[in-house]
């Protein structure tokens, strides 16, 4: 794209596909765009409940259409975006057409309500999902004996947040993606748990408190609170990835992000201190990354482990990963 093509953009920029990639491909793009002065006549047509990642970038307008998201391939992605693919990042390193926003900064600047931040505790957010990828059922999830084993391990250091999209049915504020949500036990394992907190209570405490705040906004609120993660691999990850400072274990058992994501691919400058990353092929690595969130805490702005943790970053390096 040259700076000509820029200026010559439909008037209405339509994104249409999944999640992770509309973070990783889009949002920057249209902050590029607004940094130069190339919004103010265009509208972004986005799905509902995205309003919060666009909101601040003066467009003429932001339309948001209902769902449900769907895998839209490459090449079938609108021509205006300068990067298309977000596995191959089109074999460009990096492109000057990117910008990404700085959420922790944007998001930090809004109350949160409920505030669950303890100077002493702090919040760690683990992020699941459990749903048929690929036509063959759940592959990315933390399994129960996993939660299980992470929370005896972490929940007297940290203030816990579980977030699974689907473990309440309905009223949900975001648009549903092709990816099916299949039945889980979590939920009988939170209630074993009184000091894990369900996302899902904590938004609806917000509202009930008064909020006025819509689900993204709350939750990239909260991950504005936060610089521990545990997730599960693809669009929840990217997200995590935007928040500078963060250290982030990821369960990857299966997905192309090792060709462009997790090494030197985006998520090592989507955010101006990129996360710390501990990709883990199954449960058993995850294990190993635990250690490493027993001691680690917050020095200006990023989180630093302990310098005898060092070996567990190495062994789950993401110049390491071979899983694809």
């Amino acid at each position: 794209m040259t700076l000509d093509e820029a200026l010559n953009l439909p008037e209405d920029l339509e994104y249409t596909g999944e999640f992770g990639p509309e973070l990783v491909l889009a949002l920057p793009f249209f902050n590029w765009l607004s940094l130069h002065g190339l919004l103010s006549t265009r509208r972004i047509v986005t799905y509902n409940g995205m309003r919060c990642f666009y909101e601040d970038l003066g467009c003429r307008e932001i339309i948001e259409k209902a769902g449900p998201r769907g895998y839209l391939p490459p090449n079938d992605r609108p021509a205006w975006l300068p990067v298309k693919d977000e596995h191959t990042f089109d074999a460009f390193k990096r492109t000057p057409f990117h910008i990404w926003p700085d959420l922790r900064e944007k998001f930090g600047r809004l109350p949160m309500m409920p505030d669950i931040a303890r100077p002493d505790r702090p919040i760690l957010v683990i992020h699941n999902k459990h749903c048929d990828e690929w036509c063959s059922g759940p592959v990315n999830f933390l399994p129960i004996p996993l939660l299980r084993a992470i929370f005896e391990t972490l929940s007297s250091r940290y203030t816990i947040v579980y977030i699974r999209h689907g473990l309440v049915k309905g009223g949900n504020g975001y648009v549903d993606d092709h990816n099916m949500s299949l039945d889980f036990e979590d939920g009988a394992l939170l209630q074993e748990y009184d000091d894990v907190i369900d996302f899902a209570d904590l938004y609806r405490q917000h509202l009930d408190l008064g909020g006025n705040q819509d689900l993204n906004t709350f939750k990239s609120v909260l991950y504005s609170r936060c610089h521990h993660f545990i997730s599960s691999q693809g669009g929840g990850a990217h997200q995590i990835a935007l928040f500078s400072g963060s250290m982030l274990a990821i369960l990857h058992r299966r997905g192309r992000e090792s060709e462009w994501a997790y090494a030197k691919g985006y998520y090592s400058f989507m955010a101006d201190i990129p996360p710390i990353t501990l990709v883990c092929s199954d449960p058993a690595a995850m294990m190993q990354a635990l250690p490493a969130f027993v001691d680690a805490p917050i020095v200006s702005g990023r989180v630093m482990p302990r310098a005898d943790m060092a070996f567990i970053a190495s062994v789950l390096d993401p110049n390491r990963s071979t899983s694809v």
